[in-house]
């Protein structure tokens, strides 16, 4: 792969593992209605958890226990623990300073506030030219929008800009869509399951995850990678080196 003058990467699947955040929630969320109503068994909520995952806001059934304001409740402690929770994929760290150190690099994710703080904490924002999170600039993913700010910022063509991500909804096809290349991460199962997470959760959200991730599309202009260590071990461009240490761009 040569001929990028930046980077945008992903943060959840790329930099740190989602499934920690999410499994948290569903449990919590399940834990908090249970105890408003005792005679919820997990195999009813796992249907919302299907519904959720397979739909969205979009569920033809109507709006499911994941809509609900006991659900809010549970995403609002998760992102109170959210440092403790982040667990990096192993070498992602490494792998941003070691791309920063030849091309510019940009985040572009859809997380809450409390990501910037965890990749603060890494020494990841240190390193990027920008951090561009839909919470903190007010467009998210799939809207290609969050993508053409990171362009606009970087003051380069589409055609330059390697995108990398985990999801073909929300990376590969804006990505596409705009002209810019794509480096799509395979998942990784290595990350470790928050304590007090039923299996049955685990096992459910884990076929749905995979169903929502997707597979890229055939096309010329996307890599498969394992992991974003394994992206920066391999050439990305044919400039010369540069310096970028950004300030973060928050």
């Amino acid at each position: 792969m040569t001929g990028h003058s930046a980077v945008a990467l992903d943060v959840g699947g790329v930099v740190y593992y989602d499934e920690p955040f999410e499994l948290a929630w569903l449990q919590d969320t399940f834990d908090r209605l249970q105890a408003t109503d005792p005679t919820l068994d997990l195999r009813a909520f796992l249907e919302h958890v299907e519904r959720f995952y397979h739909y969205g806001e979009g569920d033809p059934t109507g709006r499911t226990w994941l809509h609900s304001e006991i659900a809010a409740l549970s995403w609002s402690r998760v992102r109170q623990s959210w440092g403790e929770l982040a667990q990096e994929i192993p070498g992602a760290v490494r792998a941003v300073t070691r791309l920063a150190r030849e091309l510019p690099v940009v985040i572009v994710a859809n997380q809450p506030p409390e990501c910037a703080d965890v990749l603060a904490r890494w020494q990841v924002s240190q390193v990027c030219r920008e951090v561009l999170l839909d919470s903190l600039v007010g467009v998210a993913k799939p809207d290609p929008a969050l993508l053409g700010l990171a362009l606009r910022r970087l003051a380069i063509p589409p055609a330059e800009l390697l995108v990398v991500g985990n999801r073909t909804d929300h990376d590969v096809l804006p990505a596409l869509g705009l002209g810019c290349p794509v480096a799509f991460v395979l998942p990784d199962p290595a990350y470790r399951r928050p304590p007090g997470v039923h299996p049955d959760l685990v096992r459910v959200y884990t076929e749905l995850r995979a169903f929502r991730t997707g597979s890229p599309p055939a096309d010329a202009r996307v890599t498969t990678v394992a992991s974003l260590a394994a992206l920066a071990d391999s050439p990305l461009t044919s400039a010369t080196p540069r310096s970028n240490a950004g300030t973060g761009g928050l």
